[in-house]
């Protein structure tokens, strides 16, 4: 056997091969790196078909605004191209391990915080990301984060053990046309798909520690609810004193007046000198048994009814008034008795 037959085998095998080989390679699987069915040296004539092959069918294309940087539909497009519309998630996760940094594999569920149409990050300190992805957007902007009532209590109930993972999102393939806000989820599981199911869709992240982006001293404060002070009862107005009406002054006329006490006449004796009466003045003739009542003059009984109120006393002052009648009238019967006496005597 020709001991150079193997060799010429081997050479025969190698022209046949490497030929096919390298148009596997050239002819891609990938966008972008060519097209199968074609070889690296074959270019063919606009117009003609490969001999043996059929015409492909030509691209359909957008309009440059829908390809979002990229050229053609389809196209993946390099994210700091990228012109559509953009979004961020922020979500809150509980760390595995709460002495570790934030971290996709030291987070738990992650449930979203705050979602923004816009590529965010929550500071502009870029030493407290803890985990990033290897490129980073050069127009994020700056939103703090903000956290509700009950994600602060959980916050503020163990201090080092929450991370914030933050999602920048678009639709990175030209033409595709996604809602892009609506592919930023509600809760991620790390140990499942990552939450973008969607290729080319997650632009960048980034993680913290959540105590690196709030001043948790002020969030964690106490709230001090104001008491409301007392309603002050209004303090009365003072009553008016009532102003005590004048004692009415007796008047004198109301008084009931005094009868005057009369000054007894003397009683006559029989020495006692008598002076002759005047011939003309007829003499009284006086009965020594029946001495008559004089009776009051109406001047007299008016002046008391009017000087008393009620009628007691105007009868009391009645009674005195004729009692003092009475003994003048006796008084002056007596006193002619004794001068007609006298008188008889002179005369005989």
């Amino acid at each position: 056997m020709n001991r150079r037959l193997p060799l010429v085998i081997l050479s025969v095998a190698a022209l046949v091969v490497l030929p096919s080989t390298a148009a596997t390679a050239t002819g891609g699987g990938h966008h972008g790196s060519g097209k199968p069915g074609y070889s690296t040296g074959y270019k063919p004539t606009p117009g003609k078909p490969k001999p043996g092959k059929p015409t492909p069918a030509p691209q359909p294309t957008a309009a440059p605004g829908a390809l979002c940087g990229g050229k053609r539909t389809g196209d993946v497009i390099p994210w700091n191209a990228y012109t559509c519309d953009q979004a961020t998630g922020y979500f809150l996760y509980k760390k595995l391990d709460v002495n570790k940094a934030a971290a996709y594999r030291n987070s738990g569920p992650q449930h979203r915080v705050a979602l923004h149409t816009v590529w965010a990050w929550p500071t502009a300190d870029t030493s407290v990301r803890t985990e990033a992805s290897r490129s980073l957007p050069r127009n994020a902007q700056i939103i703090p984060l903000e956290l509700d009532a009950t994600d602060a209590a959980a916050v503020c109930a163990e201090r080092d053990a929450y991370g914030l993972q933050v999602d920048l999102v678009g639709d990175g393939e030209a033409g595709r046309g996604l809602d892009v806000p609506s592919l930023v989820p509600t809760v991620i599981t790390p140990s499942g798909d990552g939450g973008f199911p969607v290729p080319n869709t997650l632009a960048f992240y980034g993680h913290y520690d959540v105590n690196d982006l709030v001043d948790l001293d002020v969030l964690c404060a106490p709230v001090v609810v104001p008491t409301p002070s007392a309603t002050p009862t209004p303090t009365p107005p003072p009553s008016p004193t009532p102003t005590p009406s004048p004692t009415p002054t007796a008047d004198v006329d109301d008084e009931p007046t005094a009868a005057p006490t009369p000054t007894p006449a003397p009683s006559p004796s029989e020495t006692s000198e008598v002076l002759p009466a005047p011939a003309e003045t007829p003499t009284p003739s006086v009965s020594a048994t029946a001495t008559p009542a004089p009776t009051p003059t109406p001047t007299e009984r008016a002046e008391v009814l009017a000087a008393v109120e009620d009628d007691t006393l105007a009868a009391t002052g009645t009674q005195a008034a004729l009692g003092l009648l009475a003994a003048i009238g006796a008084i002056a019967g007596g006193t002619a008795l004794v001068l007609a006496r006298r008188r008889h005597r002179t005369e005989s």
